[in-house]
């Protein structure tokens, strides 16, 4: 997927949470404010702002995808984004 596309998408899913804080009760603020604490990070990410955490986060989810075999040792999380 184009890096452009994907972070359309991203977007999309930014506001859909933020939504869903205004919309919603406690549990689904908590659910909400999950999801868009990892959605800022990618944003933060895909437009290489990362911070220490971002890093720390996103090299664990893709150490744990590796463990898993959802990634081959040798692809990241990122590698189906193209610039």
């Amino acid at each position: 997927m184009k890096k452009s596309a994907f972070r359309k998408l991203i977007e999309d899913e930014i506001d859909d949470a933020a939504g869903n804080i205004m919309a919603k009760g406690t549990t689904s603020d908590d659910i909400a404010f999950g999801r868009l604490n990892v959605l800022l990070s990618l944003r933060r990410t895909l437009d290489n702002k990362t911070t220490p955490e971002d890093i720390g986060m996103w090299g664990a989810f893709n150490d744990i995808l590796q463990l898993l075999r959802v990634l081959d040792g040798n692809e990241t999380i990122f590698s189906g984004i193209e610039a």
